[in-house]
């Protein structure tokens, strides 16, 4: 026997996509706010303050440049991170060795050095020395912007 078949009341099956975008969105959302983009170097650092608007640089390695014991001849840390690792400097070799192999991994690196206020200058020079050394040449001090009228 044969019945008859209605194509009005055929059921179609259907994925519903609404909850899975729901899901992903808040997702999406969760890790955005919970990941850090500004690496912070395990020194603590209080960076000397500017008015000016500071231009935004695209930066390879981040020196670090603390007061305190320790680090090369003992004047305070010195650390070097590429964003993902940092490694404390213990003598000034080290410091070459590594911005030479910055040098030759890419000729057009450019390196921050985030210097405490409280650094002299002669060893901000040192460091900016041997930056040059390595033959890298572009570099840049990291500086606080603050606001019009503050201190």
């Amino acid at each position: 026997m044969k019945f008859p078949r209605n194509e009005k009341h055929k059921v179609k099956a259907t994925l519903d996509l609404t909850p899975l975008i729901d899901v992903v969105f808040q997702l999406i959302l969760f890790f955005l706010l919970t990941s850090t983009f500004v690496v912070q170097s395990s020194i603590p650092v209080e960076l000397p303050e500017v008015q000016a608007e500071l231009p935004a640089q695209e930066k390879h390695l981040t020196i670090t440049l603390g007061l305190g014991d320790g680090g090369p001849e003992n004047q305070g840390p010195v650390s070097i991170s590429d964003g993902e690792t940092e490694i404390l400097i213990a003598e000034w070799a080290e410091l070459h060795a590594k911005l030479l192999e910055i040098h030759e991994q890419d000729p057009e690196a450019t390196v921050l050095i985030s210097a405490d206020r409280g650094v002299t200058t002669g060893r901000l020079i040192t460091v900016m020395d041997y930056a040059n050394r390595a033959g890298i040449t572009k570099y840049g001090i990291a500086a606080q912007q603050v606001e019009e009228g503050g201190s």
